[in-house]
């Protein structure tokens, strides 16, 4: 009987040994998969390029941009160590930056999506190849510099009035336009020395502040054959955009800009890059100043591919024929 008690107590001693030395060795490979699994996204090849991507805020288009650079990327064997999102938080941005800068991992270059991004980035990083997109009317955000390459979130204006001459034919058509002289005068000076060439005479009305918007779009409401929305900080406001949507449609009057999002809010068109292509073209800028060491900026670039949004709700309501545009290949319909 005792020799029995032993063998059994032997016995279960020996299978709970057998248990935690599994378990030993379940947790060690755990641990080992998931630091592995943890870094697999930033491990990077000795003597590899690699760049770093910074983004604003984790928005739709952005997110487009970014797919597209990293698809460009794969094809072209150029590696991305990280993709760092800043929250649209300044404060969490410069923890990002430092982090970044703390690594012993030097970026070969970054690309920066949105003004947050962009800003915190040149300011940081002086002598690191950098592009930029996204990045709405950049001109005013003097984003100039030795080591910046961007692309212009805004079609040309020669683009956005060849589009409305497609849409409103070939005769004078007077367009009208409101504006902040600090936001937009660069714009607007542009656009006239390129509107006159295109059969369209430009009704420039100026604010300083939106509660003058308003009143600007009563006073040429009825002098006008189209309303141009430039990209504004004075003008366009949630509050002005309402009232301007809302006369326009009142008045049977179309209006064109460069964002789809106001497109879908009750504009007639947009004349906009496309986000995703945006993304292939900052990969494609990338591989260049990669591949020359000598050479790092480029400059702006404007965007390789546009598309037009038309909203096919509005054009039936101010009865415009929108036929001429269904069959650009760029086309969007809304909704």
């Amino acid at each position: 009987m005792k020799n029995i008690c032993i063998t059994t107590v032997t016995c279960a001693y020996l299978r709970a040994f057998l248990r935690n030395l599994w378990k030993t060795v379940v947790f060690c490979f755990i641990l080992t998969f998931l630091f592995h699994a943890s870094f697999h996204g930033f491990t990077v090849l000795a003597g590899e390029r690699t760049v770093i991507v910074i983004q604003s805020q984790p928005i739709a288009a952005y997110n487009e941009a970014i797919k597209g650079f990293e698809e460009s990327c794969k094809r072209n064997n150029v590696s991305i160590a990280g993709i760092y999102d800043l929250k649209g938080d300044i404060d969490e941005g410069k923890r990002v930056i430092k982090n970044i800068k703390d690594d012993k991992l030097r970026p070969d270059l970054i690309l920066a999506v949105g003004i947050l991004a962009t800003t915190l980035v040149k300011e940081q990083f002086t002598d690191i190849p950098i592009i930029f997109c996204m990045v709405i009317n950049h001109e005013r955000f003097n984003l100039e510099g030795s080591n910046i390459t961007g692309i212009s979130s805004e079609a040309s204006i020669r683009d956005q009035f060849a589009v409305l001459k497609e849409l409103l034919g070939t005769a004078d058509k007077n367009v009208g336009v409101i504006y902040d002289p600090k936001e937009t005068g660069s714009i607007i000076s542009e656009a006239v020395s390129i509107v006159g060439k295109s059969n369209f005479n430009l009704v420039k009305t100026e604010v300083t502040s939106g509660n003058q918007v308003a009143s600007a779009l009563k006073n040429i409401v009825n002098k006008i054959d189209a309303l141009w929305i430039v990209p504004d900080g004075t003008v366009v406001t949630k509050e002005s955009l309402e009232i301007i949507l809302k006369m326009s449609l009142k008045h049977r009057l179309p209006v064109f800009c460069t964002s789809s999002a106001i497109v879908r809010a009750g504009a007639l068109v947009s004349i906009s890059p496309d986000y995703r292509q945006t993304g292939i073209q900052a990969a494609q800028l990338a591989q260049t100043l990669l591949t020359n060491s000598t050479v790092i900026s480029l400059g702006v670039k404007q965007p390789d591919k546009l598309k037009v949004t038309l909203n096919t709700q509005t054009a039936g309501i101010i009865r415009v024929d929108i036929s001429p545009l269904r069959s650009r290949p760029d086309v969007v319909l809304y909704p």
